[in-house]
């Protein structure tokens, strides 16, 4: 198996696998999308190990995480541990893989002790190149998810056509 999951379990009928994701806005403790994590392991504060462009765009304020690495900053957000059942709820939410990608990255667990370890991430790869001037932030706050609205109070998609550039695929990490 990946560098990313581990097994867990007690006793021979008990065995189920885990997958570390890091996340960085709604989906944080008391944001907008947290109840989807409510029964999720979390494991500690994270901060990429390398920078990314994190923009808020759209209509309706998404934090969007862009591939292109190297661009914009080391990003804060949280590490969970997630079933696969979990891990499946959260694709949904994040229609991966058709809308945003679902990739492995290396964060930096702020434990007494830093230590890096690898980890799923929400990445929009196909992004129109004009997200690239939005303001980058390195830390998504509570005051920013203020204006974000919810999936279920989103009146049509036209948020997807403002931010997806469909002549894009998913990067192959």
């Amino acid at each position: 198996s990946s560098g990313i999951n581990a097994e867990y379990g007690e006793g021979e009928d008990f065995a189920m696998s885990k997958h570390l994701i890091f996340v960085y806005g709604t989906l944080k403790r008391n944001f907008p999308n947290s109840h989807y994590l409510t029964n999720a392991e979390f494991i500690a504060a994270a901060v990429t190990s390398k920078k990314f462009p994190l923009v808020i765009a759209s209509g309706v304020n998404i934090p969007y995480l862009l591939g292109k690495e190297g661009v914009g900053h080391k990003i804060h957000g949280e590490m969970y541990s997630v079933t696969d059942s979990q891990l499946k709820e959260l694709d949904s939410l994040e229609k991966y893989p058709d809308r945003y990608n679902r990739r492995e990255i290396s964060v930096v667990l702020k434990k007494p002790e830093p230590i890096v370890v690898p980890c799923y991430v929400y990445i929009l790869d196909k992004f129109k190149d004009c997200l690239l001037e939005l303001d980058m932030l390195e830390d998504y706050t509570a005051e920013h998810s203020e204006t974000y609205v919810k999936p279920c109070d989103r009146t049509d998609l036209t948020h997807v056509s403002e931010v997806l550039d469909f002549s894009k695929s998913n990067l192959e990490q």
